[in-house]
This record gives structure tokens, sequence and C-alpha cells, in this order.
């Protein structure tokens, strides 16, 4: 075989055979049922023989079993006449035999002295014969692989059992569903008025958000985060004793796409993210996701914590990995749940996966142990382990938070056992927070944002009875508030009593004044209230409405200082300065993005202006 990086040279079955020993050669020709000869040159010519004669090239493949068939027809329809193992596993659970069954399964050498029909046609176990792969110009193109899909995910979830502890009883875990693009747009709002408040804090060095603010985060959103504390492990350094997901992704998300900035270690909103509180969230949602598909903020690998040795490795650019991802998820069938591990197969069936490290550092990344653990070693399931678990957290934490996917799921303890070979793995409970991810379906908002449909129609706000508005402007909570609505609530109005708030002019105002909007209190109240908002709650919201509407911020201007109100005027009604020169008294007002043009026609007027250049 070819090494590694190395193009392999393309051989005609002569020179293919030929490369084989006698020992390898024998067994060949038993099988084409003559008596093999003693001669090495007479054994290539019987097989290449047989092999390149097309009534016999397809009485051999009708002898094959069907996953073989399969092999050959993949093979045979590849650029290169290759068989691609990992591609062939991915798409059918398991190689072809290449060896017949042994009457000493224990012995690896007896399984090898009896070959199969099918390494007549692939003498390398890996490449089609150059003057063969014409002959086989009979066979049909292999079917495309497509992702198994279901109208539900299911009820439960059977945990995998180790090779070694098979005698136990099955032990099924309820699966959790969220369906999360109108929970995103609810907490898209919420998270940036948290910010707007202060109170997300983040690190210094890598700006992830505090423990504390974690805590904070989970608080306001819709349904809270999709585990619980109750989930957590109790061993500190388990891979699930944290499982903030949502809370983790939000100060991320909104840092990658410029809504949010850190300020003295908190998180203060921007421009841009002032602006946002005023659009559509299913608008802002898709301009999230588009930053963060490019950001370099943060590699999401890195919260993998299991795999020690991250910084030290050379790991491939995220950005370039999250492209290849759904590059692949675009092909995937929208409103349909399908299993992640089908979504994995996918993409090695279709070889459009990536690669997460160089194979070289791959040996600087390790479990436990930086020596013994090292993921260099081969394993079957390295690349679940690597490119995999990228998969997971990128899908889990941030297109489910984003509210791109709906998701199936269960606590990560125990769900995967694909890693439990790895030495230093022994005491894990899971590979990553990111273990319990089963099930995901492409929901309209993630259809849309991955270009599926051309549009999104966001679903109509369900309507609740969480509060009472009074015709006195008082909101009498019904129930105790989400934390989202509570902080919507001391936005707008002044607590009076515990579960009762007063609509304040002055809060909304201010509100207004900082980019805010007044529907979005209509809105609030309008959806959780089940009766009407009385008319002279409308009416005060009508009349402040009204009042935000007759004076705008036109801007910053400078005052320029005349002579006398004679040479103001005679500025002000220059033919080219006219609407860019405001009199007042002996004095102009100019607009800042005016200065410059009104500088230049005072010049040729004659006049002499040393506005400085500050």
């Amino acid at each position: 075989m070819a090494r590694a990086g190395q193009e392999r040279e393309a051989l005609t079955a002569e020179q293919a055979f030929d490369r084989l020993t006698t020992e390898h050669l024998r067994p060949l020709v038993r099988l084409l049922g003559s008596d093999p000869p003693k001669r090495k040159g007479e054994l290539v010519a019987a097989v290449a023989g047989a092999m390149t004669t097309p009534a016999r090239l397809r009485a051999l493949y009708d002898r094959l079993e069907p996953l073989a068939q399969l092999a050959v027809r993949e093979a045979a329809h590849a650029p290169d006449g290759r068989y691609s193992r990992t591609r062939f596993v991915a798409a059918h659970g398991r190689e072809p035999d290449w060896f017949q069954p042994s009457n000493n399964p224990h012995s690896y050498w007896d399984r090898r002295e009896t070959p199969t029909h099918l390494v007549l046609f692939f003498p390398d176990y890996e490449h089609l014969p150059t003057d063969v792969r014409p002959l086989l110009r009979f066979l049909p193109p292999p079917d495309p692989f497509r992702i198994p899909t279901r109208t539900e995910p299911p009820a439960e979830h059977t945990l995998p059992q180790a090779s070694w502890d098979q005698k136990g009883p099955d032990e099924t875990v309820p699966v959790r569903v969220r369906e999360t693009a109108r929970e995103a747009e609810a907490d898209l709002f919420a998270v940036l008025r948290l910010i707007d408040a202060g109170k997300v804090r983040v690190t210094d060095k890598k700006q992830h958000p505090t423990e504390s603010s974690l805590k904070v985060v989970a608080g306001v959103l819709t349904g809270g985060d999709f585990y619980t504390a109750e989930d957590e492990d109790e061993f500190d350094h388990d891979p699930a004793a944290d499982l903030a997901i949502k809370a983790f992704a939000w100060p991320m998300l909104v840092q990658a796409a410029g809504l949010a900035e850190k300020r003295s270690g908190v998180l203060k909103l921007t421009p841009a993210g002032r602006t946002a509180l005023n659009r559509e969230p299913s608008e802002v949602l898709g301009k999230v996701w588009a930053a963060w598909e490019k950001n370099r903020l943060f590699d999401e690998f890195a919260r993998v914590e299991a795999v020690k040795g991250q910084g030290r490795a050379s790991l491939t650019a995220a950005a370039t990995r999250r492209k290849a991802v759904f590059a692949v998820l675009k092909d995937c069938q929208p409103d349909a749940w399908f299993a992640i591990d089908d979504l994995w197969r996918f993409m090695r069936a279709t070889e459009r996966g990536f690669s997460l490290v160089g194979e070289r550092d791959a040996w600087k990344l390790y479990i436990t142990d930086a020596e013994y653990g090292s993921l260099g070693y081969d394993d079957e399931h390295s690349w679940e382990q690597l490119q995999g678990r990228f998969v997971l957290a990128l899908l889990f934490e941030y297109a489910a938070t984003v509210g791109l996917l709906d998701v199936a799921y269960v606590p990560p303890q125990g769900a995967r056992g694909d890693f439990w070979g790895r030495w230093g793995a022994d005491d894990l409970s899971c590979f990553s927070r990111y273990d319990g991810l089963l099930y995901v379906r492409i929901n309209p908002l993630g259809a849309w944002v991955l270009g599926q449909v051309k549009a999104y129609q966001p679903a109509a706000p369900q309507k609740t009875d969480a509060v009472r508005v009074l015709a006195n402007l008082d909101v009498v909570a019904t129930h105790t508030p989400s934390a989202a609505d509570r902080l919507t609530l001391e936005r707008f109005a002044d607590s009076t009593s515990p579960a009762v708030w007063k609509l304040s002019a002055a809060k909304i105002v201010s509100v207004v004044e900082q980019g805010g909007r007044i529907e979005e209190l209509r809105e609030f109240l309008a959806t959780r209230s089940a009766e009407p908002v009385p008319a002279t709650v409308e009416t005060f919201l009508a009349d402040l409405q009204h009042k935000a509407e007759q004076i705008r911020d036109d801007g910053p201007a400078r005052i320029i200082a005349c002579a006398s109100a004679h040479v103001a005027a005679e500025l002000a009604n220059d033919r080219q300065l006219k609407g860019k020169c405001f009199v007042a008294g002996d004095r102009l007002i100019v607009r800042e993005s005016d200065l410059a043009a009104v500088r230049k026609v005072v010049h040729r007027l004659g006049y002499v202006w040393p506005i400085p250049s500050e």
C-alpha cells in the first residue's frame, strides 16, 4: 500500500497479482476451481487471465455475497477505483468478508489462509486493477447514502453496555425534547436586556462568562438551560460536572456578533446590540449565526475538556470545520428527526468530513496522561472522539441555542461508549457534556438560515395568563414570573409589592432614549395577559409613543460665532450652504457631517474660519 500522502501507482491485474507471494496466490487460484500450478508466473497468469475475461469476471461477481458486491460496485464507480473502508463501513455498518470463517476462530493466520472471492477483485484489499475496471461497466452505480429520518424521536434511550459488563439488565432513560426556535427568539432579547443591566461578567483573557454569570443567564432563559443542576455529576473533574450549555453559548454568541463587548470585565451592549432590540428576532438570529460561523473568538472543541493538550496541538481552523458541518447539514431533510450517529455516518460515507488535527499533532492530545493516554494511538472510534465531539458541541451548544435545530437528548452520563477503550477514560462518566445529544431536527428557522427555504414566518406568540393589566396602570403577576418576565417588568415599571408593578412614564421614556421600543412593552402585555389590555393603558402608551416621535437626535453639530447677525445670514443664505447652516442670531449651527463642505465654501467666500482640527 502507498504511504500516507503518496499517490498509489496504478496497476493492471497482472502487475497487482505479481506483487503477491506464492503463498497468497495459491488460495486465489483454488477459488477459480482449478488446481494451482507450482510456478509463480503460472499462478499470476491464471488469476489475471480469469479477472480480465469478461464472462468469467461476471460469473465471479455473481458469486460474491451482497455486501461484497456493493464494495465492488462502489470501487468500480470511484474515480480511482478505490475501495474506501472508512466510507464503506460508515454507509453499510461493517466491511464485507475478505476471508472465510476458520475452524479455529482464535487463529488470525488460519483466517487469512482462506480468502473469499472478493480478494480476486482487490489484490491489495483496496484497489481494482486498471484493466478490470472497464470490464465492470455493466454494474449500476451504488445508491447514494441517505440519512434515515423519523417523524418523532424515541421516547426512551437504552444506554450502551461495556463489552465486559453484558450480564446486567438494559438501562433505559427518558428522552427529552426541546423545540428551540421560539425559545431562541425570546432568549436573545432576554440576554441582551440582562447585558444592558450590567449583570453579565466575563473573564479577562478568554472572555468566557464567569461561573456566577452562567447562573444569572440560565435564570432568564425560556425553559432554562438544557440540563439542570440535578443532572450534573458530583465529581468536579468529570465532564458532566458542568452542564451549562445555552448559558455559556449566549454571551459568546453576542460577542462574536458584535452585539456586546467587554468593558472592565462586564459585557455592555454595543450600538448594534441596542439596534438589535428593535429588530425582528429571526433577523437578528440569522445575523448572529452568520457571525458565529466565521468567528475566531472561540473553538467549540475547547469545551471538550476531557481532551488535554489542545493548547500545544495545532488544530485546524474552527471556521473551516463549521463550514464543513453545515455544508452537510444543508443536504439533510428539514422538519424531520435524524440521529446524530447517522449524521456522522453521512459525513464519512460521502467523504465530506474534516480534519480536526494533523496526524503528528494528534499525539499531543491526550486523556489524563500525556504519554499513555495520547490520542495518537489508533482507536476504533478516533473519529467519534475528535471530529464527532466537535460536531456535537457545534450543534448542541450553538446551533440549538440560536434556534436552528430542535434537539432530543438524555443526560450525557453513560449515553455513549465510544471512548471506553481509551487509556485514562475509565473514571469518566462521559467524554463531553454533549454526549447526550441523540437526534436533531432542522426547524423552519434553521431551514431559512441554512438557505433551504427562501422565507421564514415566525410563529405567532403564545398568549399566557402570567399577568393581569389593570386600568390604574398596575401590572399584577398571577403567579411567580419567570426571570425573563421579571427583567422586562423592571425595565418599564416600578415594583410596588412582590407581585405588583406600576407602569412608569419615566422608566419607559428612559428605555426609549436608550434605543428601546414602546411596542416591545405593548407586545409583552398583550401576550402575557389573558384579557385585553385596558383602554386607559393603551391611551397611556399611545401618548408616550406620540411624544417619543416628536423629538429626535439629529446628530452632533458645531456652533460657529459670527461677528454679526448680518454675516451669519449672508453665509446661511448662500446657494451652496442652504440646508447646511442654521441661523441662531449671530451664530451658525453646522452638523459635524457637513463641516468639511461648509468650510470649503466659507474659504471661497473669502472668510477665515479657524476651526480646530479636533
